[in-house]
């Protein structure tokens, strides 16, 4: 490789590493406000069970067309950049109206918007991060960016709930402020490079179909090829099934069940759940490493199963509120790496938008079934016991994964 070469791309790494940091500090405090929106709708806009159902249903459910924003890049990889920065400033700009209207079918479609063009944006993302950043870099960055964004969530958490309980109706001056801030990172965005030639990935299949069902063709044929990325997958949908079944449960607990404030919300939100991820990310990191990718996600999977189960003590006091969030910010460590870095893990050598796609796409399909029907049970038996089916399923997540060995087919080594 000549010097010049090398040159080009040490630069790419450099500015991609820097554009990334931006990025993800810039948005923390809009993603930080977007956490406590399902709590908000019950707490400021008395939004009803049907509601919330329909909230905690839309966002997963919207994966499925994220997936299809993302599908071209298969076959024309220099929509990168235009990709992830259409997706970007789309995702965020239903917010910039929050202060003009005052409605919770409003507040929802934002919230769909926003999971719509937020997941579109990732496969695009982590392509140039696979393009731009060696494999060892890139997991220390990801690591790393996601512990910062978190310290900054800790410091937001002391002042941002007490100035919600103070002044009724400031989180639609937070939301307009912080989606402004985060929409003007594209300005960084326009300026990551790129490599000159894009060649386009040989292991993607033909096109026989049309639009609508090409990418779900493409998405069959890579789970029946990679038997690995297959186990992997349904070991993940059976903790994210978890997890969505709980959501309506989780704001009717909090303000029926608990009564907390936002203040409570918020402090075990921003500060318990992010000291949870601080003190774990390197852990997780060096899992990443050292770990078969099953076991990391029965780890990851089970810790999960924690978060309903000290949820549940906090009828007897609401500090376990805060130490349920602190085990869910530890799982959500490892989480946030594996899900996010499995495309460029499982990829290797090939397009990894591909294997990403096929995480939206499932998030997508968990999400028509679980949030509704938890919904549901809410109505018939109350947001408790659901809870504590969720902790349940995840459980069995976690047994899934480590009983069912994955089957291993891997392709050749990426090179850094």
């Amino acid at each position: 490789m000549s010097t010049d070469v090398k040159a080009e791309a040490s630069s790419r790494s450099f500015f991609t590493r820097f554009a990334l940091i931006w990025m993800n500090l810039a948005s923390e405090p809009f993603m930080a406000l977007y956490t406590i929106l399902i709590f908000i709708l019950r707490k400021d806009l008395n939004a009803t069970t049907f509601q919330i159902s329909v909230f905690a249903t839309l966002s997963p459910v919207i994966s499925v067309f994220s997936f299809y924003w993302s599908s071209n890049l298969l076959r024309q990889r220099t929509k990168l950049l235009s990709n992830l920065i259409g997706a970007w400033v789309l995702a965020r700009l239903p917010f910039l109206c929050l202060p003009f209207i005052d409605n919770v079918w409003f507040l929802i479609f934002a919230a769909g918007i926003y999971q719509l063009f937020y997941r579109a944006g990732i496969p695009a993302m982590m392509e140039i991060l696979k393009l731009n950043v060696g494999k060892e870099r890139r997991e220390k960055l990801f690591s790393r960016i996601f512990v910062l964004t978190f310290i900054e969530s800790i410091v937001l958490g002391v002042f941002v709930g007490k100035l919600l309980d103070m002044h009724q109706g400031a989180w639609k001056i937070l939301f307009f402020v912080s989606a402004l801030l985060s929409i003007s990172s594209i300005f960084i965005q326009m300026r990551i490079p790129l490599p000159a030639l894009l060649k386009p990935d040989e292991n993607v299949p033909p096109i026989t179909t049309n639009r609508i069902l090409q990418p779900i063709k493409d998405c069959i044929h890579l789970m029946r090829s990679r038997p690995d990325f297959a186990h992997f997958q349904w070991g993940f949908m059976i903790g994210g099934f978890g997890l969505m079944l709980i959501r309506p449960a989780l704001p009717l607990y909090y303000v029926d069940q608990l009564n907390l404030s936002h203040d409570q919300v918020t402090t075990a939100r921003y500060i318990w759940m992010g000291l949870g991820v601080v003190i774990s990310s390197s852990f997780w990191r060096r899992g990443l490493s050292s770990l078969p990718t099953h076991r990391f996600t029965a780890y990851l999977i089970f810790g999960f199963s924690v978060f309903p189960i000290f949820l549940l003590f906090a009828r007897w006091t609401p500090f376990w509120v805060n130490i349920a969030f602190l085990f869910y910010g530890i799982a959500q460590a490892g989480s946030h790496l594996i899900w996010n870095l499995s495309g460029t893990l499982f990829a290797q050598n090939e397009d990894s938008s591909k294997f990403t796609g096929v995480n939206i796409f499932l998030v997508g399909l968990r999400g028509l079934i679980g949030p509704v029907l938890g919904g549901i049970l809410c109505g018939i038996v109350g947001p408790i016991p659901v809870l504590l089916a969720g902790a349940l399923i995840c459980i069995g997540g976690t047994i899934y994964m480590i009983v069912k060995r994955p089957a291993e087919k891997r392709a050749q080594p990426e090179l850094s």
